[in-house]
């Protein structure tokens, strides 16, 4: 169904976060409510046609140990507000968002009156101390299920409940709001995976990158299945030889931009799902606000140096990243060209679950360098190999053969919609010898199979996680090349 208000914000929590909130929240040993304080980091750098919908990252968790309580019961917990004062001043000079996380061990199920009083005291006495725009965020848990909404202090009375809130760990937790899910047009799946599948489905703001062969699959099939917003991004014009695999187009389309061709295709459908295309590559500042403003991204390009840019942006912006591609070699015999070897790849990363693209050798330094030194500089793709090491210090490390055929590019496109199914709703039981991080399928040899990523223990995306939370400082993901914000 569609989004009850578009305009709603987005909350998300790690897992670990989630879990050390859950079990401080219900560890009182007298079964008494307890409260938490939650940081979060705000994203909403994105003016897009979609309703603003802002993101808010949790950052940080800090328990209302003793020293803070005044007075509490299984109905209530008084605190001192002198405590606060630091974390305003801490709010206000690293641009962070306070909030408040509480339970109701046996109140009610929803924010009580109480609750409505002790947040707009809150949000006054933050907005009598620092400066202009301060928000608080509430949360409360009440038996599994989280609810959130924040207060702004122009309106301190009023509580803008929340369109999701979404829990990363090894899958993806989503709480909505109580919903109908009934849609004829989704009644089959949701009766393969119950409900609110449709309606969390729906609630969740989508990213493709790339609208190409895997791209525009993967777009309708989201489209179809009950997404309600998709952004797709695409610098490159349709041509001739991508009709055999790239939905949506015609021969009327060629030379059009993929990504408006894909938007205007899904639009047209008259589903409840809006597209919007971003007409330029993911490197360039519109795009990766765009992307910054999703839950969910799909990397469907074959451009090297963008997954790159997206393997970090998932640590920085606490996002779900599904990485489709296809790969294979192509030998020439009597009878002329022949499929030697092809297969297509979906990689799952979140930013506290598996491997990163490095570590599955998905992307290498050497061709993102490649990559980018050729997108600044076109003319280098016409030095040999020899006098781009010699000159530039660059290698053309290439990349696997992956003709684009329609049966293949589909099948991964597939392939990819099911693993977001499986984050949402689990159902895959996968045998000892599949990682569910990295799931590839040989359209040759007919099998499905997983490669072991690389034993690197100090890798910095996905084992020491230095960029997991990272503040970007005002500079898009850390990097100054792709401009401040």
């Amino acid at each position: 169904m569609p989004i009850e208000d578009p305009s709603a914000p987005r909350f998300t929590l790690l897992g670990s976060l989630d879990g050390t909130l859950r079990e401080w929240l219900r560890g009182h040993p007298l079964g008494h409510e307890r409260g938490a304080i939650v940081l979060w980091r705000k994203l909403d750098r994105w003016s897009g046609p979609f309703a603003v919908s802002p993101r808010y990252v949790a950052v940080e968790v800090i328990p209302m140990t003793n020293d803070w309580v005044l007075d509490s019961s299984p109905a209530h917990v008084d605190f001192y507000k002198a405590n606060l004062q630091a974390l305003y001043h801490r709010c206000a000079t690293e641009r962070l968002v306070l909030g408040f996380a509480h339970n109701h061990p046996s109140g009610p199920g929803r924010f009580s009156a109480k609750d409505d009083a002790n947040e707009e005291q809150m949000i006054r006495r933050l907005a009598a101390i620092n400066d202009p725009e301060n928000e608080l965020v509430a949360l409360l848990l009440h038996g599994d299920r989280w609810y959130a909404r924040v207060r702004s202090e122009h309106t301190p009375d009023v509580a803008h409940d929340a369109r999701h809130l979404a829990v990363l760990g090894d899958q993806i937790g989503l709480h909505v709001p109580d919903a109908d899910d009934r849609d004829e047009t989704l009644a089959r799946q949701e009766a393969a995976f119950g409900k609110p599948f449709t309606s969390k489905l729906g609630a969740l703001r989508f990213c493709i990158v790339g609208a190409g062969g895997t791209g525009s699959p993967s777009a309708t099939l989201l489209a179809r299945a009950g997404a309600s917003e998709i952004v797709i991004i695409d610098g490159d014009d349709l041509e001739a030889t991508n009709l055999n695999r790239v939905r949506g187009a015609t021969l009327r389309d060629v030379g059009r931009n993929k990504a408006a061709i894909l938007a205007d295709f899904i639009n047209a459908m008259g589903l409840r799902c809006r597209a919007h295309a971003i007409e330029t590559f993911l490197q360039e500042p519109e795009a990766l606000d765009a992307m910054s403003s999703a839950d969910v991204v799909f990397s469907c390009t074959d451009n090297e140096a963008s997954r790159d840019v997206m393997n970090l942006a998932i640590y920085y912006h606490s996002q779900a990243l599904i990485d489709s591609g296809l790969g294979g070699r192509i030998e020439v015999n009597a009878d002329g060209p022949y499929l030697r070897m092809h297969h297509g790849r979906v990689n799952i990363l979140l930013p506290e679950f598996g491997r990163c693209l490095y570590c599955h050798r998905v992307i290498t330094p050497e061709q993102v360098k490649y990559e980018e030194a050729t997108r600044r500089n076109p003319e280098l793709k016409q030095l040999s190999a020899d006098e781009l090491m010699a000159q530039h210090y660059l290698r053309d490390a290439g990349g696997e053969q992956a003709p684009g055929v329609a049966p293949f590019t589909s099948a991964t496109a597939d392939f990819a919609i099911a693993s977001l199914f499986d984050l949402i709703r689990p159902f895959r039981r996968l045998p000892d010898d599949l990682l569910r991080d990295c799931i590839r399928q040989d359209f040759v040899e007919c099998r499905i199979y997983s490669n072991a990523p690389m034993d690197k223990a100090d890798c910095a995306f996905c084992q020491e996680h230095v960029f997991r939370l990272r503040d970007e400082r005002g500079v898009r993901l850390g990097l100054p090349y792709l401009g401040r914000y």
